[in-house]
């Protein structure tokens, strides 16, 4: 009877250690489940709007990271460009981050001046950063970049490079 009791016990005890693990491994499980949810990098987690952007523009790329500051959000996508909308949803800034931007973007986006400007001048493909405010767009190019002024139309180039470097 004694050797049934002790058995008994130690078969009780074996089950309860294994419950303590499933517990633990359980609360594991949910606190790396709740950490991953509650990330600023989720495309579901931004504004509608900027969704829509990504999908029109930079199809089938993933959102690597976000951060929205006072409204204004910085998005970083898994295929490195980064971009920037201001607290009504409107672009800022588009960054291919060494790649150019996409040239619907620039078909869409661009004032039809300045697009025109860009496809005569034959740096359609070109393009690798766009910045506006204030009516100025500041388009970065492979050898130099330019200001296209909205109201006055007048297109100037800010820094010529060597064409050296690249």
């Amino acid at each position: 009877m004694a050797f049934i009791m002790s058995s008994y016990i130690q078969s009780i005890d074996s089950f309860n250690r294994l419950l303590s693990r499933v517990k633990s491994m359980t609360t594991i499980l949910i606190l790396m489940l709740a950490a991953s949810s509650c990330g600023n990098n989720d495309y579901n987690d931004l504004p509608r709007e900027i969704q829509q952007f990504i999908n029109q523009y930079f199809p089938g790329q993933g959102v690597s990271s976000f951060d929205e500051s006072a409204g204004t959000y910085t998005v970083n996508l898994d295929n490195s460009a980064s971009l920037v909308f201001n607290p009504s949803m409107i672009w800022t800034a588009v960054d291919g981050n060494g790649s150019p931007v996409p040239q619907q973007f620039l078909f869409d986006q661009f004032p039809s001046v300045l697009y025109d400007y860009i496809v005569t001048t034959g740096n359609l493909g070109e393009v690798y950063a766009v910045t506006r405010n204030a009516g100025i767009y500041t388009v970065t190019l492979h050898n130099y970049i330019i200001d296209y002024n909205v109201a006055t139309e007048e297109i100037r180039q800010i820094v010529i490079g060597s064409g050296d470097n690249g």
